[in-house]
């Protein structure tokens, strides 16, 4: 009985330490759960402290960084400057580029023939090469493409690039045209007249009287086709505006396409220059009465005016026909009689060199009775 009590005591006091072991161990998590929640508590709590604005650079400062950009490691800077520039050139030189200019062109004929097609005095060239190159290439300093045509048939002769003058480094692409039509007919000479030409209008009251030319006659050359329809050659223009006097110049020939004259040939233009003669009616120009001791009032003439003609220089005329006075001269025996008669008409106030007529003639003077 007593080993049974002390078993079971045994027993009871184990499960009293095993509980009092679990409430223990509980006490221990609730106080770490509470202790995290806490925790978690305050860091949500807990305002997020502001960051503080960077202080301003000052001016050394800022100073220093660009002084350091331009002269930190300048060896090493300028030799990439130098590197780049020469890449860039390199570049830039070997790049093929074209360039159009024009080019004149020159003529080497047959000595007995002469060209009558059309010709081209200049094409247009297509030039390539380096851009360096070109660059320096001055136009002006091309020469003049040279075509032999003293062999050539007549037709089309090709324009080759061997034909044109480059620089090295530098080629024709293309010609434009790339051929010239020749055609060709005999040289021959012949004498024809010379036409003077005159322009203008001399002043008022003159003109040309007459126009001649030293020599009258002058020697050209051409293709025979075209002089033999060629009769005469013009001067060039000689103006006689506003002239007064005859005059004397020299001129130069003004040969027509595909003709050729003396390059030294000139001509002497001789103009007469003379006043201009008309002939102007003047129509009902009264008739006055004069006489000594005659009273024009106590005599009418019948018709009482006539038609004046004047023949001479333009500005003679025009000086005098405001000024003319048509009359009939009476004597001191006509008062007396005071009977009608027949007189002749005088003229007062013509210059010399100007013609006159005058129609009637001849008019009735009648006296006239007082009232």
């Amino acid at each position: 009985m007593s080993e049974r009590g002390s078993e079971r005591g045994s027993e009871r006091g184990s499960e009293r330490a095993s509980q009092r072991a679990s409430q223990r161990a509980s006490q221990r998590m609730s106080e770490r759960g509470s202790r995290s929640r806490s925790r978690t508590s305050r860091l949500s709590i807990a305002p997020r402290p502001r960051p503080e604005p960077a202080p301003p650079p000052s001016r050394g400062a800022v100073g220093r960084w660009i002084r350091g950009a331009l002269l930190d490691n300048l060896a090493l800077k300028f030799l990439s400057l130098v590197l780049a520039m020469t890449v860039y050139l390199l570049v830039n030189t070997d790049e093929e580029r074209e360039i159009r200019v024009r080019a004149f062109v020159e003529y080497k004929y047959p000595p007995d023939k002469v060209l009558i097609s059309d010709r081209i005095d200049e094409v247009t060239l297509t030039i390539a090469g380096p851009l360096r190159t070109l660059r320096d290439y001055n136009e002006r300093e091309l020469d003049r493409i040279t075509l032999d045509l003293s062999t050539a048939p007549t037709g089309e002769v090709p324009i080759t690039k061997n034909l044109v003058n480059l620089p090295p480094g530098l080629r024709v692409v293309r010609i434009d045209p790339r051929a010239v039509r020749v055609a060709f007919d005999k040289l021959v000479e012949k004498t024809v007249e010379v036409t003077p030409v005159t322009v203008g209008r001399p002043a008022h009251g003159y003109i040309v009287k007459e126009q001649k030319v030293v020599p009258a006659t002058v020697r050209v050359r051409g293709a025979e086709r075209l002089l033999a329809a060629l009769t005469s050659i013009r001067t060039h223009e000689v103006s006689v505006q506003e002239h007064t006097e005859s005059f004397d110049s020299q001129i130069d020939l003004a040969a027509p396409a595909g003709v050729e004259t003396d390059a030294r040939q000139n001509v002497t233009v001789s103009v007469r220059i003379d006043e201009e003669l008309v002939t102007r009616r003047l129509p009902g120009v009264p008739v006055a009465v004069r006489g000594d001791g005659i009273d024009p009032a106590r005599w009418a003439v019948e018709p009482s005016s006539v038609e004046v003609t004047l023949t001479g220089a333009v500005l003679a005329i025009e000086n005098v026909k405001d000024k003319l006075a048509p009359y009939v001269k009476l004597a001191p025996a006509d008062k007396a009689r005071e009977a009608s008669r027949e007189a002749e008409v005088s003229l007062d106030g013509i210059p010399p060199g100007v013609g006159r007529r005058v129609s009637p003639e001849r008019v009735k003077v009648v006296p006239i009775k007082p009232p």
